[in-house]
């Protein structure tokens, strides 16, 4: 079991790396950079970066890391809370960028998607880390019985929603950027970037069901 979970480890790293290092060089390489001017272009990699890295990295972490349980709830906290900084200030560039140049907010399927799925992250991530940290266990015992079902229902919702979000929105700057540029050849990058994320996408579901240790369902901040 420890061996197999080491390979599946390694390559569900794999997976979750590709996507933002991806996502950087395209950005680097034909969109213009990472600058003040561009704040565009650091949405997609800070959501990449939040959403799918260390949000899944933080699902998995009870089911396949070696370390004993208060280690696991540290690493699965942190790696929350990651997310959640990295999801906000991804959110921040993009409204600021719709800021400057007039655009309507929420005017696409991605964006409705993503800002529902954001905001229900931030959302499960602040009360489960009051529930499911132990800053007072005998009082919160009963209600983190009771609250459970809904996190696991939220954390398998969020499992699928965070990559359909950015399959949904590389695929969106792709169409803009070709209609914008005539950049045909930059395909693969959404193209591989979409295949990653997918394939994040199954390890971490084949991860999440096959493990017989107790763990938090793939949502947010250790129980």
């Amino acid at each position: 079991m420890m061996k197999a979970n080491t390979w599946l480890y390694f390559l569900l790293q794999v997976f979750l790396l590709l996507p933002p290092i991806i996502m950087l060089a395209w950005t680097v390489r034909h969109l213009g950079g990472l600058s003040n001017e561009n704040i565009n272009n650091w949405h997609p990699i800070l959501m990449i970066t939040g959403m799918l890295f260390c949000f899944f990295n933080a699902a998995v972490s009870f089911r396949l890391l070696p370390y004993q349980k208060p280690a696991k709830k540290k690493v699965h906290a942190a790696f929350h809370i990651a997310a959640s900084v990295l999801i906000i200030a991804g959110l921040v560039t993009q409204f600021e960028h719709h800021r400057r140049n007039g655009y309507s907010n929420l005017f696409s399927s991605h964006s409705m998607l993503g800002m529902f799925t954001a905001v229900t992250y931030l959302i499960q991530a602040v009360v489960s880390s009051g529930i499911f940290q132990d800053f007072n266990p005998r009082l919160l015992r009963g209600l983190r019985g009771d609250f459970k079902p809904f996190h696991v229902i939220l954390g398998g919702f969020l499992v699928v929603a965070a990559p359909l979000t950015i399959v949904m929105g590389v695929t969106e700057k792709a169409f803009y950027d070709d209609l914008q540029y005539g950049h045909d050849s930059q395909w693969w990058y959404p193209h591989t970037i979409s295949f990653c994320t997918l394939m994040a996408t199954g390890f971490t579901w084949f991860a999440l069901s096959r493990s017989t240790t107790p763990a938090p369902e793939a949502a947010t901040t250790g129980k």
